[in-house]
């Protein structure tokens, strides 16, 4: 996975800027964390952490969180975030969903927000079997993917023959975007089982696993 426009777009980010950001996110109880307290999950992987709020968010909520971003930026930020919050041996670090360098087995559960959505959507397939093997048996993949809106179909893309979007200039210029639907799902699950979580936002919440079906 090219990680140029990320690196690019972290850097620009300051460390008092996410902590003015943490203050105003919402920090109360989802569909996700609601999943995990009822899979008695522990041990949370965040895969593509970004700047770490909803890092932040898993750790107050008791789980042990570690992670990892494309960005060497976006960890560094992850990283200071939770230490000012109390949780300063926070373990995050420079990897790619495609490959995260984590043994087998190492995590309850994985959560990957707005991830697998930027990029394409045969390298999306390949991402969900990586994130899977990190998990112990029984343990689940959860996804958040966004469906298109005004703002992707205004900025200046081309369209892959797969559906995936790359934007050529303006402000997204380098970013990859694929704009999931139901039957997209499928294809991303991929003959494994999954299941698709009630959510109050515009995209969609799937948790994926292996004989799993909601």
């Amino acid at each position: 996975m090219d990680n140029t426009f990320w690196e690019r777009s972290w850097k620009t980010i300051s460390p008092e800027r996410i902590s003015s950001y943490a203050a105003g996110f919402d920090m109360s109880e989802d569909e996700i964390i609601a999943f995990l307290k009822g899979q008695n999950a522990k041990t949370v992987c965040d895969a593509g952490c970004g700047c770490g709020l909803y890092s932040l968010k898993l750790a107050r909520f008791g789980f042990t969180v570690s992670g990892f971003d494309i960005s060497e930026n976006a960890a560094l930020l992850t990283k200071n975030l939770l230490s000012e919050n109390g949780y300063p041996g926070a373990d995050f670090k420079r990897a790619d969903v495609l490959s995260t360098g984590y043994p087998s087995e190492s995590f309850d559960a994985v959560v990957s927000r707005d991830v697998i959505d930027h990029m394409p959507i045969k390298q999306g397939v390949k991402a969900v079997r990586e994130l899977l093997r990190i998990v112990k048996p029984g343990g689940r993949v959860i996804l958040t993917l966004d469906k298109t809106d005004g703002e992707y179909e205004s900025e200046p893309h081309v369209t892959s023959v797969d559906g995936d979007y790359l934007f050529t200039s303006g402000k997204w210029s380098g970013m990859t975007f694929h704009p999931y639907s139901a039957s997209d799902i499928k294809k991303l699950a991929d003959g494994l089982g999954y299941g698709i979580l009630p959510s109050e936002d515009s995209g969609f919440t799937v948790v994926i696993g292996a004989g799993y079906e909601l």
